[in-house]
């Protein structure tokens, strides 16, 4: 149980969780765990590219979690490193 990648997406599927259950009605715990949410709140990213009301709100919960499961496994195994297995 010291995966990183365990803790962190527990994490973020538990933020996502309590947003849709209305307890962060003002998305703010959202928007504080969400890196990729800050990228889409950029003037330049929503004048460019697209506004974030215009995504669906399930695409920024899947971006969230995928975000701290990617960064999970990049923790794992820079501090953990690569196990290889002789057979």
């Amino acid at each position: 149980m010291k995966s990183w990648t365990l803790w962190l997406t527990l994490l973020a599927t538990a933020i996502c969780i309590l947003n849709i259950s209305g307890l962060d009605d003002k998305n703010i715990l959202l928007f504080l765990s969400s890196p990729p949410f800050w990228l889409l709140e950029t003037p330049w990213f929503s004048s460019h590219i697209i506004h974030p009301t215009s995504l669906p709100q399930s695409a920024l919960y899947i971006m969230t979690v995928f975000f701290w499961f990617i960064l999970g496994k990049l923790f794992d195994r820079l501090i953990y490193g690569v196990t290889i297995t002789k057979k």
